[in-house]
Protein backbone atom coordinates (compact mmCIF):
# COMPACT_ATOMS: atom_id res chain seq x y z
CA UNK A 1 0.00 0.00 0.00
CA UNK A 2 1.39 3.40 -1.13
CA UNK A 3 1.27 6.46 1.11
CA UNK A 4 1.85 10.56 -0.17
CA UNK A 5 3.95 13.06 1.95
CA UNK A 6 0.55 14.32 2.98
CA UNK A 7 0.04 10.48 4.67
CA UNK A 8 -2.94 9.62 2.16
CA UNK A 9 -3.17 6.06 0.86
CA UNK A 10 -2.35 6.53 -2.95
CA UNK A 11 -4.17 3.09 -3.73
CA UNK A 12 -7.83 4.68 -2.39
CA UNK A 13 -10.19 5.44 -4.60
CA UNK A 14 -11.08 9.56 -4.82
CA UNK A 15 -14.38 8.68 -2.85
CA UNK A 16 -12.49 6.97 -0.02
CA UNK A 17 -10.06 9.75 0.14
CA UNK A 18 -12.76 12.46 0.40
CA UNK A 19 -14.62 10.51 3.06
CA UNK A 20 -11.26 9.89 5.13
CA UNK A 21 -10.53 13.94 4.80
CA UNK A 22 -14.01 14.52 5.83
CA UNK A 23 -13.64 11.77 8.86
CA UNK A 24 -10.13 13.57 9.75
CA UNK A 25 -11.64 17.02 9.63
CA UNK A 26 -14.92 15.97 11.83
CA UNK A 27 -11.70 14.89 14.29
CA UNK A 28 -10.17 17.79 14.02
CA UNK A 29 -12.33 20.24 14.98
CA UNK A 30 -11.14 24.07 14.78
CA UNK A 31 -11.67 26.82 16.49
CA UNK A 32 -14.81 28.07 14.96
CA UNK A 33 -13.86 31.41 13.10
CA UNK A 34 -15.63 34.45 13.19
CA UNK A 35 -16.64 33.82 16.95
CA UNK A 36 -16.38 37.41 17.70
CA UNK A 37 -18.55 38.73 15.03
CA UNK A 38 -21.44 41.17 16.93
CA UNK A 39 -24.93 40.03 15.36
CA UNK A 40 -26.84 42.03 17.12
CA UNK A 41 -25.68 45.45 16.40
CA UNK A 42 -27.08 47.05 12.77
CA UNK A 43 -24.88 47.01 9.83
CA UNK A 44 -27.29 49.41 7.65
CA UNK A 45 -26.19 53.16 7.38
CA UNK A 46 -28.22 55.13 10.37
CA UNK A 47 -31.48 56.66 9.14
CA UNK A 48 -30.33 60.43 8.94
CA UNK A 49 -32.17 62.79 12.09
CA UNK A 50 -33.18 65.61 9.96
CA UNK A 51 -34.86 63.38 7.18
CA UNK A 52 -36.63 60.92 9.05
CA UNK A 53 -38.32 56.83 8.34
CA UNK A 54 -40.82 58.28 6.16
CA UNK A 55 -38.49 60.57 3.57
CA UNK A 56 -36.05 58.07 4.09
CA UNK A 57 -38.43 54.88 2.77
CA UNK A 58 -39.99 57.35 -0.01
CA UNK A 59 -36.22 58.03 -1.12
CA UNK A 60 -35.12 54.80 -1.50
CA UNK A 61 -38.42 53.32 -2.31
CA UNK A 62 -38.16 55.27 -5.61
CA UNK A 63 -34.51 54.28 -6.13
CA UNK A 64 -35.14 50.97 -6.47
CA UNK A 65 -38.17 51.89 -9.05
CA UNK A 66 -41.17 52.30 -7.17
CA UNK A 67 -43.93 54.75 -7.99
CA UNK A 68 -45.32 56.16 -4.59
CA UNK A 69 -48.47 58.60 -3.90
CA UNK A 70 -49.05 60.51 -0.91
CA UNK A 71 -53.07 61.18 0.37
CA UNK A 72 -54.01 62.93 3.42
CA UNK A 73 -56.99 59.93 4.13
CA UNK A 74 -58.60 56.90 3.44
CA UNK A 75 -61.20 58.91 1.10
CA UNK A 76 -58.34 60.39 -0.94
CA UNK A 77 -56.92 57.33 -1.37
CA UNK A 78 -60.52 55.58 -2.83
CA UNK A 79 -61.34 58.83 -4.81
CA UNK A 80 -57.67 58.28 -6.25
CA UNK A 81 -57.87 54.61 -7.30
CA UNK A 82 -61.39 55.69 -8.65
CA UNK A 83 -59.53 57.91 -11.25
CA UNK A 84 -56.15 55.84 -11.91
CA UNK A 85 -57.85 52.39 -12.12
CA UNK A 86 -60.01 53.44 -15.84
CA UNK A 87 -56.76 55.68 -17.06
CA UNK A 88 -54.09 53.22 -16.73
CA UNK A 89 -56.22 49.96 -17.53
CA UNK A 90 -56.05 48.72 -14.17
CA UNK A 91 -59.90 47.59 -14.42
CA UNK A 92 -60.89 45.25 -12.74
CA UNK A 93 -59.26 45.58 -9.82
CA UNK A 94 -58.57 41.96 -8.02
CA UNK A 95 -58.68 42.10 -3.98
CA UNK A 96 -57.88 39.44 -1.49
CA UNK A 97 -57.90 41.28 1.31
CA UNK A 98 -60.68 41.36 3.97
CA UNK A 99 -59.66 44.62 5.25
CA UNK A 100 -59.31 46.08 1.96
CA UNK A 101 -62.36 45.18 0.45
CA UNK A 102 -64.52 46.25 3.35
CA UNK A 103 -62.62 49.96 2.36
CA UNK A 104 -63.51 49.45 -1.06
CA UNK A 105 -66.85 48.83 -0.66
CA UNK A 106 -67.54 51.80 2.01
CA UNK A 107 -66.56 53.87 -0.65
CA UNK A 108 -67.93 52.37 -3.78
CA UNK A 109 -64.79 51.21 -5.56
CA UNK A 110 -64.94 48.08 -7.79
CA UNK A 111 -63.02 45.26 -7.33
CA UNK A 112 -63.11 41.74 -8.24
CA UNK A 113 -62.40 38.20 -6.35
CA UNK A 114 -61.27 36.73 -9.16
CA UNK A 115 -57.41 36.86 -10.59
CA UNK A 116 -59.20 35.86 -14.34
CA UNK A 117 -58.30 37.81 -17.24
CA UNK A 118 -58.22 38.12 -21.06
CA UNK A 119 -55.49 37.39 -23.11
CA UNK A 120 -52.32 40.18 -22.68
CA UNK A 121 -54.67 42.10 -19.89
CA UNK A 122 -52.97 43.08 -17.15
CA UNK A 123 -53.54 41.44 -13.78
CA UNK A 124 -53.69 44.10 -10.88
CA UNK A 125 -53.48 43.25 -7.11
CA UNK A 126 -55.10 45.99 -4.66
CA UNK A 127 -53.64 44.93 -1.43
CA UNK A 128 -52.61 46.36 2.40
CA UNK A 129 -48.82 45.19 3.86
CA UNK A 130 -47.58 44.34 7.57
CA UNK A 131 -45.11 47.66 7.02
CA UNK A 132 -42.53 49.39 4.87
CA UNK A 133 -38.74 49.60 5.64
CA UNK A 134 -37.13 52.74 5.43
CA UNK A 135 -33.53 51.52 5.07
CA UNK A 136 -34.58 49.02 2.36
CA UNK A 137 -37.35 50.59 0.48
CA UNK A 138 -39.17 47.40 1.03
CA UNK A 139 -42.54 46.59 2.08
CA UNK A 140 -43.27 43.72 3.84
CA UNK A 141 -46.54 41.26 2.96
CA UNK A 142 -48.40 38.21 4.55
CA UNK A 143 -50.54 35.86 3.26
CA UNK A 144 -52.17 36.26 6.66
CA UNK A 145 -53.29 39.72 6.32
CA UNK A 146 -53.89 38.82 2.29
CA UNK A 147 -55.06 35.86 2.54
CA UNK A 148 -53.50 34.37 -0.55
CA UNK A 149 -50.00 33.82 -1.34
CA UNK A 150 -51.21 34.67 -4.64
CA UNK A 151 -52.29 38.93 -3.75
CA UNK A 152 -48.31 39.45 -4.44
CA UNK A 153 -46.84 36.55 -6.37
CA UNK A 154 -49.26 36.57 -9.36
CA UNK A 155 -49.77 40.18 -10.05
CA UNK A 156 -47.92 42.15 -13.36
CA UNK A 157 -49.12 44.98 -10.98
CA UNK A 158 -49.00 45.76 -7.32
CA UNK A 159 -50.54 48.33 -5.47
CA UNK A 160 -49.94 48.61 -1.99
CA UNK A 161 -52.28 50.41 0.76
CA UNK A 162 -49.98 51.35 3.88
CA UNK A 163 -50.19 54.19 6.46
CA UNK A 164 -47.45 56.58 7.94
CA UNK A 165 -47.59 54.40 10.97
CA UNK A 166 -46.57 51.46 9.20
CA UNK A 167 -43.13 52.73 8.16
CA UNK A 168 -40.41 51.09 10.53
CA UNK A 169 -36.38 51.91 10.30
CA UNK A 170 -35.08 48.77 9.51
CA UNK A 171 -35.72 44.58 9.08
CA UNK A 172 -35.08 43.81 12.46
CA UNK A 173 -37.84 45.87 13.38
CA UNK A 174 -40.53 45.30 10.95
CA UNK A 175 -40.34 41.39 11.56
CA UNK A 176 -40.29 42.09 15.76
CA UNK A 177 -43.43 44.12 14.95
CA UNK A 178 -44.91 40.95 12.94
CA UNK A 179 -44.02 38.49 15.31
CA UNK A 180 -45.78 40.56 17.84
CA UNK A 181 -49.09 40.89 16.09
CA UNK A 182 -49.68 37.69 15.09
CA UNK A 183 -48.68 36.40 18.34
CA UNK A 184 -50.32 33.71 18.49
CA UNK A 185 -51.03 32.47 14.93
CA UNK A 186 -47.74 33.30 13.14
CA UNK A 187 -48.56 33.85 8.87
CA UNK A 188 -47.41 30.65 6.73
CA UNK A 189 -45.18 33.27 4.66
CA UNK A 190 -43.69 36.82 5.17
CA UNK A 191 -42.32 38.63 2.13
CA UNK A 192 -40.14 41.46 1.71
CA UNK A 193 -40.41 43.25 -2.02
CA UNK A 194 -38.22 45.62 -2.78
CA UNK A 195 -38.99 47.19 -6.00
CA UNK A 196 -40.18 45.58 -9.38
CA UNK A 197 -38.63 42.36 -10.41
CA UNK A 198 -35.39 42.13 -11.78
CA UNK A 199 -33.30 39.41 -13.51
CA UNK A 200 -30.29 39.65 -16.41
CA UNK A 201 -30.27 37.89 -19.41
CA UNK A 202 -26.99 35.92 -20.28
CA UNK A 203 -25.17 38.90 -21.92
CA UNK A 204 -26.04 40.43 -18.14
CA UNK A 205 -28.45 42.97 -19.53
CA UNK A 206 -30.61 43.99 -16.50
CA UNK A 207 -34.25 43.61 -17.04
CA UNK A 208 -37.07 45.22 -15.10
CA UNK A 209 -40.07 43.07 -14.91
CA UNK A 210 -39.56 40.14 -17.12
CA UNK A 211 -40.77 37.56 -14.58
CA UNK A 212 -42.92 38.63 -11.90
CA UNK A 213 -43.96 42.53 -10.83
CA UNK A 214 -43.64 44.90 -13.49
CA UNK A 215 -44.52 47.87 -11.00
CA UNK A 216 -45.17 48.42 -7.31
CA UNK A 217 -46.86 51.10 -6.02
CA UNK A 218 -47.31 52.63 -2.44
CA UNK A 219 -50.44 55.00 -1.71
CA UNK A 220 -49.31 56.30 1.87
CA UNK A 221 -52.01 57.55 3.71
CA UNK A 222 -51.16 60.02 6.55
CA UNK A 223 -53.41 58.93 9.24
CA UNK A 224 -52.03 61.33 12.21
Amino acid sequence: MAWDNKGENKDATFKEQMLAKVRNALIERQEALFKDIDKRTETWVPIKEEDGTAITFVQNFKEHGGIFIYLESEAEFAECIRQLAPENGWEPIWCTSPKMKQMLSKYGVPFTDSKEREPKQKLVSLTGCECLVAQTGSIVLSDAMTQSREAYALPDILLVYATTDQIVPGMRTAFQTVKRKYAKNKPSQITVITGPSRSTDIEQTLVIGANGIRQVAVFLVDEE
